[in-house]
């Protein structure tokens, strides 16, 4: 007898729901680098500093700012994030901005005078701004040039002093053709060191500094993003100011954060406040005034690799930058309370010392970095990524009633709960006067859970936005948690 397939009375089909696509990760950072690497790749994803010194070489600045960035607790790393390193483009390389600089003379004749010297004047001018009035400088301690170096740059700020066996070095901190080192006579009562048995400075050669040239910032950016992803910006370049505005310019309109070094404290009265008047707040600028370029450069690549690190699926894994401290990077002995002011009113984190304490100090007048990072960048690929795959995770369709837009809606809600979760999001009371809704649902959901969603009724859309099967507008509330950067106490004593 034969059997009969049971298809014949029921058949089954098995099909798979469409997987949707992962969510963007905020903590990938884009190295862009002048250094050349070995195997000439385009770009290349990092997880190691290993890695990194094999391709570009121990001691290549890639390499050290790759250390600086891994050497973090929590770091790039923590958030599943990876550095991803592209050379500038080699038909058009880009090249640093050199700072203003004067060279002594040979001074081996003049050593001993100079060190029999115990109440020296000498004035410095900076990039054409306010000269810096030097007066008793004593060298009587010192034996070798080097060590009248150091005398030199105890007594002056914004530039670094240097010296073989013969000759002196002052270097500007700033970068640019406006970036000059002059020195002059300062009539002090002391002794002049500008004389030809001093530091001969009528000898000395002063050279001014030169702009970056060769692909620009933006452009490499340009280049990359079709190839690959990333949230975060930075360079090994020194860059002028005209440089740090086009870059911060071309950023502000992409989903992504540029962070920049800056080494002078004219800077921070200038391009920092330059930026954040401009309203550029995906640009970070990052003063170090104490150790160069080069200092400043490796600040730059310690701060983005702690402030790149937060693991968005986990529970109160948010946090702020300030007074955290990181590895490998000494506080600026530069940063006075003045410079700390001035920092706090152009939007940007100096690492200072605190009554002996290292510790970034993260200032909010161009938007706290937190801020930026947790919601512009997370939050907003978290929320995108969640309306698309519940548009595209059905084998058939999302209906255009209030039960489709509930799904909808439900899946911009795990969201906003996972944020309340790692601790961005916080019930709150709402401090502004724009709602959306009912009023007192508004303010109710924002009370109880910190985030409200709200969608226009479907029986309300127009004709032409049901024809072309748009949802109704979602809107969506948050109140962030924020966070406690300082205090104040105060305390009655009664006997």
């Amino acid at each position: 007898m034969a059997i009969l397939a049971l298809s014949n009375i029921i058949n089954v089909t098995l099909s798979q729901t469409p997987t949707g696509v992962g969510i963007p990760n905020a903590n990938n950072v884009l190295l862009l680098t002048t250094d050349t690497p070995t195997n000439l790749e385009v770009f290349g994803d990092y997880v190691s500093a290993a890695a990194v010194a094999t391709n570009y070489g121990t001691n290549s600045v890639t390499a050290a700012m790759v250390n600086a960035m891994l050497s973090q607790t929590p770091n790039i790393l923590s958030g599943d994030g990876q550095i991803i390193i592209a050379p500038f483009t080699p038909t058009n390389p880009a090249v640093s901005a050199t700072s203003g600089h004067f060279v002594s003379e040979s001074l081996t004749a003049n050593l001993a005078g100079i060190i029999g010297v115990s109440n020296g004047d000498l004035k410095v001018t900076l990039n054409g701004g306010t000269a810096q009035n030097l007066a008793n400088l004593n060298f009587t301690t010192c034996t070798t040039l080097q060590q009248v170096a150091a005398v030199l740059q105890a007594a002056l700020i914004d530039c670094l002093v240097t010296a073989t066996s013969s000759v002196l070095t002052i270097t500007s901190n700033k970068v640019g053709t406006s970036s000059t080192v002059a020195l002059a006579a300062y009539v002090g009562g002391g002794t002049d060191l500008t004389g030809g048995s001093y530091f001969a400075t009528s000898s000395g050669t002063a050279t001014a500094g030169a702009n970056s040239s060769g692909e620009t910032v933006a452009a490499a950016i340009t280049r990359l993003l079709p190839q690959a992803f990333f949230a975060g910006v930075i360079t090994n370049l020194s860059l002028e100011d005209a440089a740090i505005s086009a870059a911060a310019s071309a950023v502000q309109a992409q989903d992504m954060l540029f962070l920049h070094h800056v080494a002078s404290s004219t800077d921070i009265a200038g391009i920092a406040t330059t930026v954040q008047a401009a309203s550029e707040n995906k640009t970070r600028i990052l003063p170090y005034l104490s150790a160069g370029q080069a200092g400043a450069n490796l600040y730059k690549a310690a701060y983005a690799g702690r402030g790149f690190s937060m693991d968005f699926t986990g529970s109160n894994t948010s946090f702020t930058m300030h007074g955290k401290q990181l590895a490998t990077i000494t506080p600026d002995t530069a940063m006075t309370q003045t410079l700390l002011t001035a920092c706090i009113a152009a939007g940007c984190d100096p690492y200072v010392s605190i009554n002996g304490y290292a510790m970034i100090y993260s200032t909010g007048a161009n938007t706290y970095f937190d801020l930026m990072y947790q919601f512009y960048l997370g939050f907003k690929f978290a929320m995108q990524t969640a309306g698309f795959n519940y548009l595209v995770q059905t084998n058939t369709k999302i209906p255009q009633t209030e039960p489709g837009m509930n799904g909808l809606k439900a899946a911009y809600i795990g969201i906003n709960a996972q944020f309340v979760n790692n601790g961005c999001i916080a019930p709150n009371t709402w401090g502004s006067s724009e709602t959306f809704g009912d009023p007192v649902i508004f303010n109710n959901n924002i009370e109880a859970n910190g985030y409200y969603v709200y969608s226009s009724p479907v029986a309300l859309q127009t004709s032409a936005a049901r024809n072309a099967r748009q949802a109704p507008l979602v809107q969506n509330a948050v109140k962030t948690a924020g966070a406690i950067q300082t205090s104040n106490v105060t305390v009655v004593v009664t006997q």
